[in-house]
């Protein structure tokens, strides 16, 4: 009966091709949904390889170790380690750099900007803590290899500049140079996650306190940030 409510009666009785055909779609079908599972475990175990040991240190052994497949099959999903590095990292470089700005230009005045975007950027970190470490280690390894994807937060970064001055203007804001402005709202929400073991290790906290920390840091960063430029 289930064969022929997907078939149809006629396929069952009168059209055995009908049958085969649906095998063969069934068949392909269930071949795709393997081949989706091995290519995200292999991209979740090259994640993991990367974040701890970098670009430069990772083996693509160690991938296939960690994945549980042999290099041969890791090497008929991705062929060198690079087109492995963007499978894993350049989707999460380019959700980073385009959500962090994108709340940028849809601010309409500085301080409320600035709650958005801290609030925005610790969220993504802890969706991936190690993020920070990577961009930085594959930033300062190949400083041309992630920049299209910096770039894309140029309109955001304009729209902060406006903020910036129209704030100046009405006299809300002290006189400090907007750069030095943004360097410092980065630093106070990237530190945390760039310094993590250091961090667990002299206040003793597991990752669950860590979490606790980072989302306490939502509210008191963009509190001490606009207490500290406002006239």
């Amino acid at each position: 009966m289930v064969t022929r409510h997907l078939l149809g009666e006629r396929s069952v009785g009168h059209d055995p091709i009908g049958l085969t055909k649906w095998l063969i779609l069934w068949s392909r079908s269930s071949n795709m949904v393997e081949e989706v599972t091995t290519e995200q475990r292999i991209l979740e175990a090259a994640r993991k390889v990367f974040t701890q040991k970098g670009m430069a240190a990772t083996r693509m052994q160690e991938v296939a170790d960690a994945a549980g497949i042999n290099k041969a099959m890791l090497h008929y999903y991705f062929r060198d380690k690079q087109h492995l590095f963007e499978g894993v990292f350049k989707g999460s470089a380019e959700r980073q750099f385009t959500c962090i700005w994108q709340v940028l230009e849809e601010a309409r005045s500085l301080f409320p900007a600035i709650e958005r975007f801290v609030a925005t950027y610790l969220d993504r970190m802890l969706e991936e803590p190690l993020l920070p470490q990577f961009l930085i280690a594959e930033l300062n390894r190949d400083p041309d290899g992630l920049l299209d994807f910096i770039d894309r937060g140029k309109a955001g970064r304009a729209r902060y500049l406006e903020l910036f001055e129209a704030a100046q203007a009405r006299g809300e804001i002290i006189d400090i140079d907007p750069r030095e402005l943004m360097v410092n709202i980065m630093a106070l929400c990237a530190h945390p996650f760039i310094a993590r073991p250091m961090l667990t290790h002299i206040h003793g906290m597991n990752d669950e306190a860590f979490r606790r920390m980072i989302l306490k840091r939502r509210k008191s960063v963009p509190e001490f940030i606009i207490r500290s430029i406002r006239a």
